[in-house]
């Protein structure tokens, strides 16, 4: 059965109206409404993605936290909240796609910050988009046993806010659900130097099912 991030009031919200307008005969607008509904749970439907993981065949590997496009990739990254001689990778979420935030590893959720910049849209190079002053959404910094990793979540100017289901303190299994972008967004990966980056510039990646990198031990191994 197919799911939707739509909140429960939301569908209450939806059925009442519908019902008042079949009540008082107005059969059109509550086929609109009706219209309207069906294409809100679709464009926000939920992936059924399995999250148990296999512990030798996930160790080291960091899949893909969303569904989207890779818009760059770029080594030897210096950021003031996640630290230096990280590697970057900017994913873009279409708004038709499943709009899905997944845990890219198994970890703590270690801080969150709120940007309050101007948001930009999720075709444009981020790192350039930030130096011009633009840049609004949440900062996530993820511990895995010392290891961090940081996952910066920006809103696109036709698209909203972040909603994440999580908060500082949470733990989690790598591909569980922990919120979603609703119509999409930009997703940027920060990584440690020591993972091989398995991804170009132009890949589709597939929410949880794309692995992203491996840590490069593992590779030479």
């Amino acid at each position: 059965m197919l799911k939707s991030y739509l909140p429960s009031v939301f569908n209450t919200f939806f059925a009442i109206f519908i019902f008042l307008f079949l009540l008082f005969g107005l059969k059109k607008i509550a086929a609109a409404f009706f219209i309207l509904y069906l294409l809100l749970y679709v464009v926000l439907r939920k992936a059924n993605v399995d999250f148990r993981e296999s512990a030798p065949s996930t160790k080291g590997v960091i899949f893909s936290p969303c569904n989207g496009k890779v818009i760059s990739v770029e080594t030897g990254v210096s950021h003031d909240y996640f630290g230096q001689e990280l590697t970057e990778i900017q994913i873009a979420i279409p708004w038709w796609n499943e709009m899905g935030i997944y845990l890219p590893l198994s970890c703590e959720i270690l801080d969150l910050k709120i940007l309050k910049g101007r948001s930009f849209y999720r075709y444009l190079i981020a790192s350039d988009a930030i130096k011009s002053g633009l840049g609004k959404g949440l900062n996530l910094t993820l511990d895995n046993r010392g290891e961090k990793i940081g996952i910066a979540l920006y809103k696109c100017r036709l698209g909203l806010w972040p909603e994440l289901l999580v908060t500082p303190g949470d733990i989690g299994g790598r591909r569980v659900n922990i919120g979603y972008f609703p119509f999409g967004g930009t997703v940027i990966l920060y990584l440690p130097k020591k993972y091989e980056i398995l991804v170009n510039k132009d890949n589709e990646l597939n929410v949880a099912e794309s692995i992203i990198a491996i840590k490069s031990e593992i590779v030479s191994s």
